[in-house]
């Protein structure tokens, strides 16, 4: 026992050099980056540093914090249109024009390639970046895992695609395939349609950019220009809210300014699946199925994002904003019983026991967390019942009108029956 206990330490130790040599290669690229950017004309804020959250400690997130304080307005960064990687005429070959990601992708591949003419140190460092973090791009027996915890067993369908959110967890390599026409079987080539998807702003891979951290309670930077603006002649730049020094720089990915297109349906669901990762509060929840949607929330406001329901740190409460009803709830209520049946089934085992990477396993187990959470709350919520939003149309979702049922964009699914009101469950 002993000699497997220093075989063990030894192991970690290992793992924790390489984990330290890997972080601080990071580290190199990063500088290499804003050096680069710095002398091909792009501004960049003297008064901000890119560091790890907890410092000197490379085990930790990596963000964009400031020195000193920021005032209203002030730009952040500029980044020219010449840095800006983009589809040209030659990307988007054979690809209708509706496609400019697809052209994007082959944008990025290229400036990937370290021996090619388009090579970059903005795309050596996207090269670096980890690989299929997301979960379109997981392995085979990984993506198989997350649908059937999402497929529900339901005998009568309610939607075209009768499950949990997100949708569409394998609908992207079709798209790969069949919109891109892209090479499914080049690791780089993948490598650059994730990050596209993950990383790109619109059609745009913005270096320095694309390394703002998410946040929808402590949103403090914002676009200057705007989707209608010419961004690929004129260029990107983010200015600041007031932010004190210290302080982390965060972007809302489905919150911001100018994302009017994603603010009614695009949530914490569709944020794991797109970015690869559980959002922290508040979140967002639409259960198309059901027809029930609402923001969730700590009960206080907490501010902290690293306060964890599961943790033990407060009460999370749910504002609905649809009035839910009786057949809602009692859809989540079996949907939520036959989640803990998959989770009896299933968490007991280990990652190799079912073929799947550790970077995988983690995630998916993060993601069921947040959802069974979602759904305990909803159901013992204290709130009144009403059956009238089985009698809307299949825009009963949107809040604000910034998309409607007809929009292609989003994946909210109408329900298959027009008389749903007259339904038992």
């Amino acid at each position: 026992m002993r000699i497997l206990r220093l075989l063990l330490a030894a192991l970690t130790v290992q793992s924790n050099i390489l984990h330290t040599f890997a972080a601080a290669a990071q580290d190199v690229l990063t500088s290499d980056l804003l050096e680069w950017l710095r002398d091909k004309g792009a501004y960049i804020n003297a008064k901000l540093v890119l560091r790890h959250l907890v410092p000197n400690d490379p085990s930790s997130p990596r963000g964009i914090f400031a020195t000193e304080d920021l005032d209203a307005g002030e730009i952040l960064c500029s980044i020219p249109p010449e840095l800006i990687v983009k589809p040209n005429e030659e990307h988007m070959e054979g690809l209708p024009d509706w496609a400019t990601y697809c052209g994007t992708i082959n944008a990025v591949k290229e400036a990937m390639i370290i021996d090619g003419e388009k090579n970059t140190p903005y795309g050596t460092y996207l090269r670096a970046q980890p690989k299929a973090y997301t979960p379109e791009f997981w392995s085979d027996p990984g993506k198989k895992l997350l649908m059937h915890m999402l497929e529900s067993t339901r005998t009568e369908q309610l939607t075209e695609y009768d499950e949990l959110p997100p949708h569409g967890v394998d609908w992207r390599f079709e798209e790969l395939k069949t919109s891109c026409h892209g090479d499914l079987e080049d690791p780089l080539y993948l490598h650059a349609a994730m990050l596209v998807w993950a990383r790109a702003d619109w059609e745009f891979m913005v270096p320095f950019y694309d390394m703002l951290n998410h946040s929808n309670r402590k949103e403090n930077v914002k676009h200057k220009f705007g989707y209608t603006d010419n961004i690929a002649e004129i260029g990107y730049e983010i200015i600041a809210d007031k932010i004190e020094a210290g302080g982390e720089l965060f972007l809302s990915y489905n919150r911001c300014k100018v994302c009017h297109d994603n603010y009614d349906w695009f949530g914490t669901p569709e944020m794991f699946l797109q970015f690869g990762f559980v959002e922290s509060m508040p979140q967002r929840w639409l259960f198309d199925f059901a027809r029930i949607k609402f923001d969730l929330d700590w009960k206080n406001g907490s501010s902290d994002d690293n306060e964890t329901n599961r943790g033990g740190g407060g009460e999370l409460v749910a504002t609905f904003l649809v009035p839910p009803s009786s057949k809602g709830i009692r859809l989540l209520q079996e949907e939520l019983t036959r989640l803990e049946s998959f989770a009896a089934t299933y968490r007991g085992k280990s990652f190799e026991d079912e073929g799947i990477p550790k970077h995988e396993w983690e995630p998916l187990w993060q993601y069921y967390d947040a959802l069974q959470d979602a759904l305990s709350v909803v159901i013992q919520s204290d709130v009144a019942l009403s059956d009238d939003v089985w009698a809307l149309d299949d825009n009963w979702w949107v809040k604000d009108g910034t998309q409607t049922a007809e929009d292609e964009d989003h994946y909210v699914l109408p329900t298959e029956s027009e008389n749903m009101a007259h339904r038992d469950f």
